[in-house]
């Protein structure tokens, strides 16, 4: 059996992060699966090219979460992950089959299916026939 490394981050240690504007949705994503703690991520608005200063981010909800990422991808289907995909990248609460289908290129019977699978699972909820909403 393997053992996991243990990495410790003091103030000496150097951590390089790449450039990327954050649209409002995604501070709200980050602040409430616990990553970040929001000190002045608003007070832009979302401008493209504003610096950010200081964010302080929680490396243990980093780690659940890459967790819960790596085994939604193990227990998923392609199909499955493609919709959760959709839901991430899109700017609308909710979405229907038609434009999930649309998106991904797949059979509207196909996403269907795998809506209801999204939707046991608790990814998604049913807002009413054809449309889905991202549980929260």
């Amino acid at each position: 059996m393997t053992q996991d490394k243990v990495y410790r981050i003091d103030n000496e240690t150097t951590l390089q992060f790449r450039s990327v504007n954050l649209t409002p949705e995604d501070i709200d994503r980050l602040e409430r699966w616990g990553i970040i703690e929001d000190t002045q991520l608003r007070s832009g608005s979302g401008i493209k090219g504003q610096r950010i200063d200081g964010v302080q981010m929680d490396f243990q909800a980093v780690r659940e979460l890459a967790y819960e990422y790596d085994l939604l991808q193990k227990v998923a289907s392609r199909v499955e992950t493609q919709i959760l995909d959709c839901f991430r990248s899109s700017k609308e609460t909710t979405l229907t089959t038609a434009e999930i289908a649309d998106q991904i290129d797949r059979p509207k019977s196909s996403i269907s299916r795998s809506l209801g699978q999204l939707v046991e699972k608790g990814q998604l909820t049913k807002v009413q026939n054809g449309v889905y909403r991202r549980a929260k």
